[in-house]
Parts: C-alpha cells; structure tokens; sequence
C-alpha cells in the first residue's frame, strides 16, 4: 500500500535573507497574539482571515494561499494562480465536475503528508479561533478536521472543513473577500491583511486565499489559509511552521498554500454516493 501514496507537493523552502526560521507559533506567541484570528486579521474586522471547519458543528473556512502571495505592502503578486477579481475562477463549474456532489473525508495520508499531531497549545489555539469565526459563513452540517504533518518543510497542514447541503459558494467566498488593509500599533509592529482569488481545482467550485503579513523590528511572518467551497462542501487549508527547529521558512504565503490546498482536496473531498 506504501507504493499508492502520491507524490507531495512540496511548498518553497527557502527563506528571505536576514529572516530567522523561528516557528510562526512562536512568534505569534512573543507578539501575544493568537494563532489564526489575531496573527491573521483583527477581531472584529468584515474581511478578517477566518478558520475553517468549527468542532461544534459549524465550519468556517480559513484563509490562505491563493494562486497569489501578499506583498508586504499588502499587494498582491501576479504570478499566483487566482485572479485578484472577484470573479468565479470554477474548474469546472460551481457544482464541480459535471455537478458532482460532494462530502469531505479525512484520510491517513493526503496529498502525500501523513497525519501527525500538533502541540496541544497550538491545537487549542486554532480551535478557539475556529470555533469563534465559524458563524461568519454560517454554514454547518457534518465537521472534519485532520492535522497533516508536512516534514520536509517543518509546518503543520490544520485541514478543517464541513459536509452540508445548500450551501452558496459565490457568498462565502464574498464574506472573505478583502481589499488590502494595514493595521499599526504605533509601536513599531504592524500586520497587512488580504485575500485573493484562487483556482479551486478539478472539483470546481469557488477558492479564495486570505494572508495575514505580521512585521516587527526584527522580521517578517506570514500566515496563510486558502479555503474552498461547493455547494455541500466548505473547507479550509493553513499551513503553520513548526516551532522544533525543523521549518525550512518563516511563514508560508498564499502562493505556497494555494497548490496544497489543490492536492489535499483532490484526495479529502470525494463524490456522494
């Protein structure tokens, strides 16, 4: 069975000259922010990074890695994959292949990383922030979630997601769509916040990645979520570097995620029978 797992995607490894590979996790946590809502977008904020798949039964998809990566002007690069419209970038339609129905799995391996287990702070982390953002899409139904270890890279894959029905995959893209933004503390640190278009795959469907760029005296971080929507299926992807020492990179962009999001999705979302 080992020879069937697919070859895995690989996100790009090296880091920016001058940056330290310390763990996202850890710089969130010297900056006192939380993982997701507040190492992403302010509280509060309409176009704030959100974190999918709710435990409670709701999920709401995170934001990340489009076809594009955020600037730290807070522009958008176009050599991603997504258009920075808000228009429909479906592979296929908006019920994806033909109008296929579809449900989410979570199996052992996907995409070629297998699953693992994240720090327990840092689980608890990402479910509060998830279980707080989930009512923006307002979508619920039947959760998954699975932590993917990525270990070439040193970053935990958090997948989350929800199966349901009727759901409008134009509005929850929209809900997370946003123009740049910047926000300072006056202190010297300040955090860059958007989303962008991207190709959601041969499922189809609509994808969008949101960015959340945090800059200090000393470096720069990126978190990322690139999240998927059909109409029975809402689902996210982040990726969030390993705080062991073993991270290639600080921060993974939205044209790191976006081709992750695209492989673990081919392989977690399976037709209804």
């Amino acid at each position: 069975m080992a020879s069937s797992v697919p070859k895995r995607v690989r996100a790009s490894s090296a880091p920016r000259p001058g940056q330290s590979t310390v763990a996202l996790a850890v710089v969130c946590t010297l900056l006192g922010l939380p993982l997701v809502s507040a190492c992403g977008p302010s509280t509060g904020s309409a176009n704030g990074a959100v974190a999918s798949a709710a435990q409670s039964g709701a999920a709401a998809p995170a934001t990340a890695g489009s076809g594009a990566t955020t600037t730290q002007g807070g522009a958008t690069d176009p050599a991603a994959n997504g258009s920075a419209s808000g228009g429909g970038t479906s592979d296929g339609g908006i019920g994806g292949n033909g109008g296929a129905s579809w449900v989410l799995s979570a199996p052992q391996v996907a995409a070629g990383y297998p699953q693992g287990q994240p720090p327990a702070d840092m689980v608890q982390r990402f479910n509060t922030d998830t279980r707080q953002n989930a009512a923006r899409l307002g979508v619920s139904g039947t959760p998954v979630h699975a932590y993917y270890d990525d270990r070439a890279d040193g970053a935990w894959i958090f997948y989350t997601g929800v199966t349901g029905s009727g759901f409008d995959p134009d509005h929850l893209h929209d809900i997370l769509y946003q123009l740049p933004a910047v926000n300072d503390d006056g202190a010297g640190d300040r955090t860059t916040t958007s989303a962008i278009d991207a190709k959601p795959g041969p499922h189809g469907g609509r994808a969008i990645c949101n960015t959340v760029l945090v800059h200090t005296d000393m470096l720069t971080t990126a978190v990322s979520t690139c999240s998927w929507f059909t109409p029975t299926t809402a689902a996210g992807i982040t990726l969030v570097s390993k705080a062991d020492g073993t991270s290639t990179k600080l921060g993974f962009t939205a044209v790191d995620v976006a081709p992750i999001m695209r492989a673990i999705r081919a392989e977690v979302e399976v037709p209804r029978q």
